[in-house]
């Protein structure tokens, strides 16, 4: 099922089965009454233990007298009583475990999802909602890592923040080489897809802020055996400025470009946004 679809049909898309929620709760009521009926007998025994232990020389007298010693009806009760509490923290379980089995297949079901458009994506080449970075830091140009090139990364994702959201291809040349995030990786302490995205994640808080880095969502997808990095941009609800060298620049997406606004344009922009 693709992430299309459960979407939208919801978490109930692939809804808990009836007999999964039976064994669930079957098993909870079991535990309800051989652990938690014998742990409430043991957490009473340590609460009254000073005036219990007059009458029963150990928590098991303690223990088999109350089982021995109660009516019929009272044992029943209380063991329907533990058996239901963990009943329902069975089927509590059960809920719980069917969510996060359908959220893990719906991101399964979206990253499939990203992999198989990502050869038209490259193909269609830049557009209003298409970024192409052929890295993060490192300059092909000068074979060095240079953290300028982390600037106009910060600028891409700001001015799509501003428009309407996209995607920026980290790892893609501006013609639509696949060049892989190697170059990249090598320049990191941790040089794995966790690192990268960590890093980037730095760099948005270092120049968007906070809480910019919600807006962006890293997908690590392969092309040519090379790994690209899929950055999902949401639209921001409030102007997103990028912070450099005391100064906040407002940019914005225009066509396949990514433009600085002046102070009248970017208030005319935000007004018009509606922020």
């Amino acid at each position: 099922m693709t992430s299309g679809k459960l979407k939208q049909k919801g978490w109930f898309a692939a809804a808990l089965p009836f007999r999964h929620l039976v064994l669930y709760v079957v098993v909870g009521a079991f535990i309800g009454v051989i652990i938690l009926h014998p742990l409430n007998t043991l957490v009473v025994w340590m609460e009254f233990e000073p005036s219990l232990s007059s009458k029963h020389e150990s928590i098991a007298s303690f223990a088999r007298t109350r089982i021995t010693d109660a009516p019929l009806f009272h044992l029943i009760t209380m063991n329907g009583t533990f058996a239901g509490l963990g009943a329902a923290i069975g089927g509590a379980f059960a809920l719980l475990t069917n969510m996060v089995s359908v959220q893990t297949r719906a991101a399964a079901g979206f990253l499939k999802d990203l992999q198989l458009a990502l050869p038209s994506v490259i193909a269609g080449g830049e557009n209003e909602y298409t970024e192409f970075k052929a890295t993060l830091r490192w300059d092909i140009k000068e074979t060095r890592t240079n953290r300028s090139l982390e600037q106009v990364v910060a600028k891409t994702l700001a001015g799509l923040m501003n428009t309407q959201g996209g995607r920026l291809l980290i790892g893609v040349a501006d013609n639509g080489d696949i060049l892989g995030l190697d170059a990249d990786l090598q320049t990191l302490r941790d040089k794995s897809p966790d690192g990268f995205e960590r890093a980037l994640t730095g760099v948005i808080k270092t120049y968007l802020g906070g809480a910019a880095c919600t807006l962006v969502r890293c997908r690590f997808l392969k092309a040519n055996e090379k790994l690209i990095c899929w950055v999902l941009v949401e639209q921001g609800s409030s102007p997103v400025f990028l912070a450099l060298s005391g100064t906040s620049k407002y940019y914005v997406r225009a066509g396949n470009a990514t433009r600085e606004l002046n102070v009248a344009e970017a208030h005319d922009h935000i007004q018009r946004r509606g922020h």
